[in-house]
């Protein structure tokens, strides 16, 4: 068998390195709000589950949405009638409204055992139009609650014009001092999936 001078060695490592096609430097990555998550939180939220995570109070609820960023907003920041679609809410009122800032006061009534459990919460809004919702207790029967929601498009095939909003919801909420910590938590947290499911059927009813 004959060697190969280096040359000739050279010269076909070349020849081979062009017949291999080059790809794109993002060609097989899509970087979208959903493919950042843990591939069983992605998987839920393809399959129209609301995906809960956090503890003692603080937690981050998602859920994907096919509709517009105007239909999901509209839903979102329709203060004046949250409590007609939004499960153990039984009032909720603007009672100020300065444009992308606004105070909002709600009641919440919910069964616990054989007690009825009933919390007030005046909420301070600041909107940042179909992006986001920040909210601050300034009074209520709280101790403390603060977050916001956030709106994100989502496309299903990269490079594609987004179909659908991943909305999140992420919460600081914890309960007065006379109420069992502990059992708040459990009561808040499981409200968070029917909460977002409850959007979610609003904003498909609303746009048929």
């Amino acid at each position: 068998m004959t060697k190969l001078s280096s040359k000739s060695a050279m010269f076909m490592a070349i020849a081979i390195a062009c017949c291999v096609p080059s790809l794109p430097a993002h060609a097989a990555l899509f970087d979208g709000p959903v493919d950042r998550l843990p591939s069983i939180q992605r998987n839920s939220l393809r399959q129209g589950q609301t995906v809960v995570t956090g503890e003692n109070g603080k937690y981050v609820a998602r859920v994907l949405v096919t509709a517009s960023p105007k239909a999901v907003w509209q839903v979102l920041t329709d203060y004046a009638n949250l409590y007609k679609f939004i499960p153990n809410m039984t009032s909720s009122k603007i009672l100020e409204n300065r444009g992308d800032r606004k105070v909002i006061e709600q009641v919440d009534s919910r069964q616990v055992f054989l007690i009825s459990v009933v919390s007030r919460t005046k909420l301070a809004i600041q909107e940042t139009n179909q992006k986001q919702i920040d909210f601050r207790l300034i009074d209520g029967d709280l101790s403390k609650m603060e977050g916001y929601w956030k709106m994100e498009p989502v496309s299903d095939v990269p490079r594609k014009p987004p179909t659908k909003i991943l909305i999140t919801y992420t919460v600081d909420a914890q309960p007065s001092s006379s109420t069992p910590a502990s059992a708040f938590y459990s009561i808040f947290k499981d409200a968070l999936d029917d909460t977002l499911q409850s959007i979610k059927q609003e904003v498909k009813r609303r746009n048929g």
